[in-house]
């Protein structure tokens, strides 16, 4: 009875996050974010919605020779919002997703008019 009084937080939890992720129909194989609604989501274990009008600039900082040599790589993501404050989250990026390359996100943001910048250090 105690076990089962425990795992009240842990349920609660999980449902919490599968609702949050089922919230989005667009979320699935996108890669580190997506745009839904007029914003900018960031697809974290639970989304991250930031409206498009909110940011000033969006970085995108990874390694070219993990790029290059594997089919998969890190990346953090950083958004600038216009009132100053960031919100920065980390990808582990595989070739399988939508926006799969660095190159391919700038492309979609700098076509919601979002300024990129690429960082490949």
């Amino acid at each position: 009875m105690v076990f089962l009084i425990g795992m009240i937080p842990m349920v609660i939890f999980v449902a919490y996050f599968l609702y949050s992720r089922n919230k989005y129909k667009n979320g699935s194989l996108t890669g580190a974010f997506f745009f839904e609604d007029d914003s900018l989501v960031l697809n974290t274990g639970i989304p991250y919605p930031i409206p498009l009008s909110d940011i000033e600039s969006v970085e995108l900082k990874y390694s070219p020779w993990e790029l290059e040599h594997k089919f998969s790589y890190s990346m953090a993501i950083k958004v600038t919002k216009k009132d100053g404050k960031t919100k920065t989250v980390y990808y582990k990026g595989y070739r399988t997703a939508k926006l799969a390359l660095p190159s391919d996100m700038k492309a979609a943001l700098e076509e919601k008019n979002v300024r990129c910048v690429i960082n490949d250090k």
